[in-house]
């Protein structure tokens, strides 16, 4: 089964009957096996609680969830730009190039509308004539990334200039009832950054520029504490045994016969109520919102323009650590009934001395530490005459930092343990390729491809990122409205590199620490990215 035996061996402390009955095992929790001293982590509250840590790293830098859209100019051209003199929008391309910008004054500012869309189905096999008998979709919201950026050149020889962009804009909304609802039902995050920035001609073809990153984030994330369906019968069983434990607890509790038959008889309708409703809802769900706190890095380039025809640039981006202090959590019920049902069984376990069938995750708050790892990117542009320029790029990101995630809550009364999720991301490569045509004196076409590696391992592939590794094609064109004002329109579609990727995600028994079951999916994607900008100059 999907999901962890609520009941496997109840044992209050003040009976003193240490073998007559089967001991309550929660939902959520992280407690010793009682036949060895070993610790097993219960998956479904790993599960939500790093993803909800993950979010936020995720809105900074993770490919399942990174948005490559910084300008709308060079959208059209895959966003390439280390290695390319973009005035203003070189603040985050490269900073080393904004002093060779041309004009005193540049402004940048644009949004983006982005438009995903994930399927997850069932692996065809012999059993189901090898077609898949289970296709779902998520229903995602537009994200709308922005940007800004101004830079003003007092001097031939040096520029000084601020920029903001939301690095991470993007949500998963698989909605609450679908078979994953136990690992995410949606996920909303953004993350943004201010970047003031300087930069200093040492000659007149070489240039340094240095930038502080300045981010700070904020998401919710939704999962369902029961998996569909399953669920259902876990409370059953729960239930009935407590309905079965009653006559022995309820005398040794201080019950009166009157009382015990009355919990009884509630216990009864609830095993009842929930082996005949909600057979496909999510009974119960948790949602987690935080924010992180602000952190600080850096981003700092050079460029060298080594003739007319040729340049190259490099910049380094370097791995903050962002902390959340202090998330918090609410729980939605599929009905008052399964509210009410839930309460009352939560009451008896802790007459019984045994932790809550559903946690008090909304009576706490939880703290994490995340690394948003450095990255490297390699840029050559290359302009063979006034009409043409080409660019590639190469960047390198080191999400081998992200290697787990501890997640703690704050409140030790409720007694949840910390929890520790392995990651094992890998280092990652992508690789844009861009060019840009002057057709008329007030007209510019581009295009671009890129391809962006995925740094999740199969192993590890989780519907809340299913990260793929991309590749997407865009267009673009610039129409200059006025001597100093363009309008900058492109278009990108991203796709899979793969036609679908199958992932899978391990669940573990609580009792025992073995491996139950694997929830495994193949994963097709696509989205649609249409960017909007103006340019000023004067």
């Amino acid at each position: 089964m999907p999901y962890s035996p609520i009941f496997t061996y109840f044992r209050p402390k003040y009976l003193g009957c240490k073998d007559c009955f089967p001991t309550f095992a929660p939902i959520f929790g992280r407690r010793t096996a009682p036949s060895t001293n070993q610790t097993y982590d219960n998956d479904d509250e790993k599960t939500i609680l790093a993803l909800a840590a993950a979010a936020l790293v995720s809105a900074a830098r993770a490919e399942g969830y990174q948005v490559n859209n910084f300008s709308a100019r060079q959208a059209g051209m895959a966003n390439v730009g280390t290695a390319m003199k973009l005035g203003s929008e070189s603040i985050y391309f490269n900073p080393a190039a904004t002093a060779f910008q041309g004009s005193k004054f540049d402004i940048s500012l644009g949004a983006t509308g982005i438009l995903s869309s994930v399927t997850a189905s069932t692996l065809p096999d012999a059993t189901n004539g090898y077609k898949s008998t289970l296709s779902e979709k998520s229903d995602n919201r537009m994200s709308t990334p922005l940007h800004m950026y101004v830079n003003y050149k007092p001097a031939e020889r040096w520029a000084v200039g601020v920029g903001f962009y939301t690095p991470n804009g993007s949500s998963m909304n698989w909605g609450d009832d679908w078979s994953g609802a136990h690992l995410i039902q949606s996920i909303n995050l953004a993350a943004y950054t201010v970047q003031p920035t300087v930069s200093f001609k040492i000659c007149d073809r070489l240039s340094i520029g240095v930038g502080a990153m300045i981010t700070w984030g904020n998401f919710d994330l939704s999962r369902a504490m029961l998996p569909v369906g399953a669920g259902n019968q876990t409370l059953v069983a729960g239930f009935n045994t407590v309905n079965g434990m009653l006559p022995v607890l309820g005398p040794a509790a201080g019950l009166t016969q009157e009382l015990i038959a009355q919990y009884q008889a509630m216990a009864q309708a609830g095993a009842s109520y929930f082996s005949d409703n909600l057979q496909h809802r999510a009974i119960v769900s948790a949602t987690l919102e935080g924010s992180a706190n602000v952190a600080v890095g850096v981003n700092a380039g050079i460029l060298w323009d080594v003739n007319d025809e040729w340049s190259v640039g490099m910049t380094w981006r370097s791995r903050m650590n962002m902390k959340v202090d202090s998330g918090t959590a609410r729980l939605d019920y599929a009905s008052e009934q399964a509210q009410s049902y839930l309460a009352f069984l939560n009451t008896i376990l802790q007459t019984a001395g045994q932790p809550s069938a559903i946690p008090a995750l909304d009576q706490g708050t939880f703290r994490t530490r995340l690394p948003l790892p450095t990255t490297v990117t390699w840029g050559v542009s290359y302009r063979p005459n006034a009409k043409w320029q080409m660019g590639v790029d190469l960047q390198w990101i080191g999400w081998s930092a992200y290697k787990d995630l501890n997640v703690a809550f704050n409140e030790e009364e409720l007694g949840i343990d910390d929890i520790y999720s392995v990651k094992n991301y890998s280092n990652t490569l992508s690789a844009r390729f861009g060019a840009e045509y002057n057709a008329l004196k007030w007209l510019t076409a581009r295009a671009g491809i890129y391809y962006d590696q995925s740094p999740v391992d199969s192993n590890y592939l989780n519907p809340e990122t299913p990260s793929m590794t991309k590749i997407a094609y865009s267009l673009g064109a610039s129409l200059r409205l006025a001597r100093c004002m363009s309008l900058d329109v492109a278009y990108c579609y991203v796709s899979s590199a793969d036609p679908e990727r199958t992932g899978s995600y391990p669940l573990y028994d609580y009792s025992t620490g073995a491996l139950s079951s694997v929830f495994t999916r193949n994963y097709k994607l696509h989205a649609h990215v249409l960017s909007f900008g103006m340019r000023f100059n004067f």
